[in-house]
């Protein structure tokens, strides 16, 4: 695991959910079982972890990268720029056995053009979570503001390894990954009903069309 020189401040806390969005005050964060019975529907509560700079969502604790390593296809998500406009998004994930990182290629369909980037996943610090969370980058990126993982696994479904919820610093940025390229409707919705309740803001997610592929 690669680490870095982060000071272990980082503290479980919950981040209160009013309509799948996240806010956060100054005032002192209470814990999800000090919160009690809302009258108002909308509120929730999802852990999550504070560096003092940042929350991060929690991580999978079975998430396990030989299994995760592959082709993945987004089948929804916040548009991000690198995709915007495009469809048959995927990302493809491989080992780089000589400095325990992950090789990302992400492509996608523009009109009839294939869009393709590379990049680099670096195991975060553990303090930030034991597994499925890492600090990608890509060339000519700026650095994240946040000192901590921008790609953070908060769900991998482990029983036959067709699902992935992924997300960012601050629940900014939602992939809803799939092995399947064209899973049925229903199962997406379930996953993203999943992943609004795990804190995503769904009011900003869309669907990624993966029909009329040419390059994938």
């Amino acid at each position: 695991m690669i680490s870095k020189a982060f000071p272990d401040i980082t503290m479980h806390v919950s981040l209160l959910v009013a309509g799948l969005a996240i806010g956060a005050s100054a005032s002192p964060v209470l814990k999800r079982q000090d919160v009690g019975e809302s009258t108002d529907s909308r509120l929730r509560t999802v852990d999550a972890l504070w560096d003092g700079q940042c929350f991060y969502p929690e991580s999978d604790d079975d998430f396990d990268l030989e299994d995760y390593l592959g082709r993945w296809y987004q089948v929804a998500g916040t548009v991000a720029p690198f995709t915007e406009g495009c469809t048959c998004i995927f990302a493809e994930y491989s080992l780089n056995e000589e400095n325990n990182t992950v090789n990302v290629f992400n492509g996608c369909q523009l009109g009839d053009q294939n869009i393709e980037i590379r990049g680099n996943a670096a195991p975060a610090d553990e303090v930030y979570g034991d597994e499925g969370v890492f600090l990608v980058q890509f060339p000519g990126q700026p650095p994240p503001e946040c000192p901590g993982p921008n790609y953070i696994v908060q769900e991998f479904d482990d029983d036959d390894e067709n699902w992935a919820i992924v997300q960012s610093s601050n629940f900014t940025t939602l992939f809803l990954l799939s092995r399947d390229q064209h899973p049925s409707d229903s199962d997406i919705e379930n996953w993203l009903e999943r992943a609004g309740r795990m804190g995503s803001n769904l009011t900003e997610v869309v669907r990624t069309n993966q029909t009329g592929c040419l390059f994938t």
